[in-house]
């Protein structure tokens, strides 16, 4: 198994008159229990070229145990309508990890670096349908 790789799910929500809707659940498995997820950020930097980039961010948190226990961090992002060029295009995930990655000592200091986990790409082609009542709008 790799740790800090990412495992990513897009789903699309089709509306009536509007533009897509995407949802990313990104899921990263730790080598152990003192990791939480800290955020995420969104770049729209290589939109133009038909690429969205997403990076997840996990914590070594030293307020959590530290068992040896493969920890799974989840990420659910509703990412919205998007722009894409031919109104295709892909998703880059990029774990980034703060904290004592791999020192065991379950403590953090302002001067670790971030360190860079797995990266990973998905398509809006291959993206699973979010199903919606279509009559939500007429009641």
């Amino acid at each position: 198994m790799k740790f800090f790789h990412p495992q990513i799910q897009l789903a699309r929500e089709t509306v009536f008159d509007e533009p897509d809707a995407y949802y990313l659940h990104v899921v990263t498995f730790c080598p152990n229990t003192s990791f939480r997820a800290d955020g995420f950020s969104v770049s729209e930097a290589h939109l133009a070229e038909g690429r969205l980039e997403v990076a997840v961010k996990l914590r070594k948190d030293p307020g959590l145990p530290e068992m040896n226990y493969i920890t799974p961090i989840v990420h659910t992002i509703a990412l919205g309508s998007i722009a894409f060029p031919n109104e295709e295009g892909d998703i880059e995930v990029q774990v980034e990890v703060e904290g004592a990655v791999g020192s065991g000592s379950g403590t953090r200091s302002d001067t670790e670096p971030t360190k860079t986990g797995g990266k990973g790409t998905v398509s809006t082609t291959t993206a699973d349908d979010k199903s919606r009542p279509i009559l939500d709008d007429f009641f």
